[in-house]
């Protein structure tokens, strides 16, 4: 007897398990464009204020793998260009999980690129509908009738675009993959699902996040991640921040810490970030005089809203900036003038929004109008009874021609040399304010002849009256003009910041001692050398 009559019904069996397979692999072109027109709908359905548009779908019978190729999301208010634009998506059953007895999806997105220019931007920001809840996720599962477990993206390209001007924001090579999406292991476990993720960040930057999610959390999902990021180019977000009068070139950031966001908590944790070289700037401008005290105020409010919130968990392990410097610009007056740090390094410790932390540590040095040696240290404490901090200051030997403008703005004379130098020190704690402020200056020489011979007389004669007061009530050990002043009161408002209670103190200590210090020098009646500003800080 033949093998084959022996096996008859096996070969026949076989043959037509073949030519079914052959069948259903031929018929699925013929699929193509219902395939896709079906899945378009589906995902056009689910979707707010967006619009999608696909090239091609596949749906090979055998094996249940849907590919979909030239798939674009539009925005309805700014349909050109399109906000996604996905090669290829590939959905797939799970087999792994077979062994679960779960039939879910394992969907690959290859060389995904979003786009998004400035106009879309303030279109999304105006729409009532937050993004989150544009219908996303839902628009991805109609796509495929089960519910996806894995997902994958591999060489995605993000980019912004703020104007034709200025170069875009460019995330690149970003590849993401994260597991077990429907908690089918460790379902008890705060967040069951793993991921990974890895990008290039504007050029040369790398970052790394690892973590854990739970993308089933109701009303979002939340995650926990161990962040590295390296090498990130600061002037990069140049064009964006001078919509906030904040200027910055160069400098580069590194740093590593956790992240976790969820229903029930938000946590940063900053364990060590070093800025490296960054120039920032900051412009006053009568332009911007309204929205610059809006945005103060505001930010205020946001940083006291989350002091102490105990679902709110904010803090820097050690921050160090080296190498930098930091200027303020004021175009409100006449003439306009430029202070600034140059050389500057800066250390903070221990920053917490929780008042169990304990206390924050700063030290700053730096040269102060580029040649006045600067040293700045203090402590704060996130209080519950408003802010709480320690700082000490001391300026030595400041060139006070580089700071002809602000003597000009305010003071209207100038100096053609002498050395300007200011110790201080300031406590605040429960609204109250007490320490003091100690401006001196040497070799004072307000009059010039050769400097001054093409200005009017008046003003040749006030500095003439400057310059021969001062050397009136120099000091006749170290040759230098000095008063203190001390600063006791409180502060303006029970509700206001940390840090807008510095900048109250700075502006107090500059208003009422160190641009006085000038005119003491200058009038008999300051020969004390002591004064006490008005009880409240301005």
């Amino acid at each position: 007897m033949s093998a084959y009559r022996k096996h008859r019904l096996l070969f026949w069996v076989g043959g037509t398990f073949g030519a079914l397979i052959v069948a259903l692999f031929i018929a699925s072109f013929f699929l193509d464009d219902m395939i896709r027109a079906r899945t378009q709908v589906a995902m056009d359905q689910k979707l707010k204020g967006y619009h999608v548009v696909l090239a091609h779908a596949h749906l090979q019978l055998v094996g249940g793998i849907l590919t979909l190729n030239g798939l674009k999301v539009i925005q309805l208010a700014h349909p050109h260009p399109a906000i996604v634009d996905v090669s290829m998506m590939r959905f797939h059953i799970q087999v792994k999980e077979l062994f679960s007895r779960r039939v879910v999806a394992d969907v690959l997105l290859s060389h995904p690129k979003v786009h998004i220019d400035q106009t879309q931007l303030a279109a999304e920001k105006k729409d009532k509908v937050p993004l989150r809840e544009k219908g996303w996720q839902d628009a991805l599962e109609a796509a495929y009738p089960f519910k996806i477990n894995r997902f994958t993206i591999d060489g995605g390209d993000v980019v912004y675009i703020q104007d034709a001007v200025n170069p875009p924001l460019h995330l690149a090579k970003l590849n993401f993959t994260t597991d077990n999406i429907r908690n089918i292991h460790a379902p008890n476990n705060v967040y069951p699902s793993k991921f990974h993720a890895n990008v290039v960040i504007f050029g040369t930057g790398q970052a790394t996040i690892d973590g854990h999610a739970n993308f089933l959390e109701e009303p979002f999902p939340g995650a926990r991640a161990q962040y590295t990021i390296e090498n990130v180019p600061l002037s990069a977000f140049d064009s964006q921040i001078r919509q906030m009068n904040v200027a910055v070139s160069g400098g580069r950031l590194s740093s590593n810490g956790l992240l976790e966001y969820s229903p029930k908590v938000t946590r940063v944790q900053v364990d060590n970030a070093t800025v490296d070289g960054v120039a920032l700037g900051y412009l006053h401008a009568p332009s911007t005089r309204q929205a610059e005290a809006r945005r103060v105020k505001e930010t205020g409010k946001q940083i006291e809203k989350q002091n102490n919130r105990p679902a709110v968990d904010i803090s820097v392990g050690e921050l160090d900036i080296t190498h930098s410097s930091f200027s303020f610009t004021d175009k409100t007056t006449n003439p306009n003038y430029r202070l600034f740090f140059s050389d500057a390094d800066i250390a903070l410790k221990n920053l917490s929004n929780h008042q169990q932390q304990g206390r924050a540590d700063l030290t700053l040095r730096g040269k102060f109008m580029g040649s006045g040696d600067t040293s700045v240290s203090g402590d704060f404490l996130a209080s519950q009874h408003g802010p709480a901090f320690d700082l000490n200051v001391a300026i030595q030997n400041t060139e006070l021609p580089s700071m002809n403008d602000i003597l000009r703005a305010y003071g209207r004379f100038d100096v053609a040399a002498g050395q300007f130098s200011v110790f201080s020190e300031i406590d605040i704690k429960d609204g109250d304010m007490s320490g003091y402020v100690k401006p001196m200056f040497a070799g004072l020489e307000v009059y010039n002849y050769q400097k001054d011979k093409h200005a009017g007389l008046l003003h040749q004669a006030k500095e003439l009256m400057i310059g021969g007061a001062s050397r009136l009530f120099k000091n006749r050990s170290t040759q230098q003009v000095a008063t203190k002043v001390d600063l006791k009161g409180k502060l303006t408002g029970p509700d206001i910041s940390t840090w807008q209670a510095i900048v109250q103190v700075l502006h107090n200590a500059f208003i009422q001692a160190i641009l006085p210090g000038f005119d003491r020098a200058a009038r008999p009646n300051a020969a004390t050398g002591v004064a006490t500003p008005a009880n409240r800080v301005h």
